[in-house]
């Protein structure tokens, strides 16, 4: 069990979730304050309000919960996820024991690239040099943010959801209700689109499911867009689903890999992802799994496993035996990460000479 307490503050769903649930499996005492209570609203006008002010009345309470909580919990280890509600004035009120530590962690790019992001994370972006311990998943940042001289800086990958286990069997039934010879999970970018769209001119079957996707082309992937989300066990039926399941990576957020490049493995199904350095340090190309650059070989790729079914599961079978052996379930990277909070405490902590 780790020595430390964690006050664990972020918005209490999918890969957060995870990550949570992770740390307290591995024996870590820990409490969170859910974001989520306070961002979400069944009226969507005044959800929207809240997402693009930080300033509703509802940002304040969590902002506040976070301060009652940090006083009664009195933990060793701040995780934040994200941050982009939590107010300046918060983290320094945060930062007046010295001997806790302050984590940021983000699965996004952390930069203010575009103008909105730049005002939606602007607290943010006033405070990232506050924290003692930079995590991120996105492998530029690491660079960058050792450039900017943070002291603690470490790349804790995405990971595959250890709760989600795949059924005996998949129902005929379910197959051709959510699954296609090609199928892709995720949201809309227009980069993503663009491969989408190539797909459906070479004649080849396709799903689409994910947000966002109302800003497709409806004249050429009507067919193909889905426009809802699958969760949980729908999501893992759904996946088990296509023949050739797609790992398209945010162009948008700079991305090497996304949470489907370890969990389409994991549950035993076959994947074709986009060609990285990150992608092929993970798994064998050709392997353990299959991978393309550009629409032109994404077409002949997928046409070639098309054809080719025992190819697929062979191929399959070998990407899930290597996210067993590798460890590339979310546990495991909450496991890698904790060594170095009990370092930084330690040093945090030790007697001035």
């Amino acid at each position: 069990m780790a020595e430390f307490r964690v006050l664990f503050v972020g918005n209490i769903s999918q890969t957060t979730e995870m990550r949570r649930d992770s740390f307290e499996s591995l024996g870590v005492p820990i409490e969170t304050v859910n974001e989520g209570r306070y961002t979400s609203s069944s009226n969507p006008l005044y959800a929207k309000l809240t997402y693009w002010s930080n300033r509703t009345p509802p940002i304040f309470a969590f902002n506040r919960e976070i301060l009652a909580r940090n006083e009664s919990f009195r933990p060793d280890v701040i995780w934040i996820e994200k941050g982009v509600n939590v107010f300046p004035r918060t983290i320094r009120a945060l930062k007046r024991d010295p001997s806790r530590i302050l984590v940021y962690h983000n699965t996004d790019d952390w930069r203010g690239d575009t103008q909105a992001r730049a005002w939606k994370w602007r607290f943010l972006l006033k405070s990232i040099r506050d924290y003692d311990v930079h995590v991120t998943s996105n492998f530029h940042n690491v660079r960058e943010f050792r450039e900017e001289g943070f002291p603690h800086v470490h790349h804790m990958e995405l990971a595959s959801d250890p709760g989600l286990r795949p059924p005996a069997e998949i129902s005929e039934e379910d197959r051709r209700k959510l699954g296609a010879p090609v199928g892709f999970i995720g949201h809309w970018e227009p980069y993503t689109e663009g491969l989408m769209q190539r797909l459906v001119e070479a004649g080849i079957g396709l799903k689409i499911y994910g947000g966002g996707w109302e800003h497709a082309d409806a004249t050429r992937l009507a067919d193909a867009c889905q426009h809802r989300f699958v969760w949980g066990d729908e999501y893992v039926r759904t996946a088990l689903s296509f023949d050739i399941h797609l790992g398209i990576i945010s162009s948008q957020n700079r991305s090497h890999t996304a949470t489907r490049t370890f969990q389409v493995p994991a549950l035993g199904a076959f994947m074709l992802h986009q060609r990285n350095e990150l992608v092929t340090r993970y798994f064998d190309e050709g392997t353990e799994i299959a991978c393309f650059e550009g629409a032109d070989e994404l077409v002949e790729k997928c046409r070639y496993y098309l054809e080719r079914p025992d190819e697929r599961r062979r191929i399959a079978a070998a990407g899930q035996r290597r996210c067993q052996v590798s460890g590339y379930s979310e546990t495991d990277r909450v496991r890698e990460v904790i060594p170095l909070l009990e370092r930084v405490l330690a040093e945090r902590r030790a007697p001035v000479r």
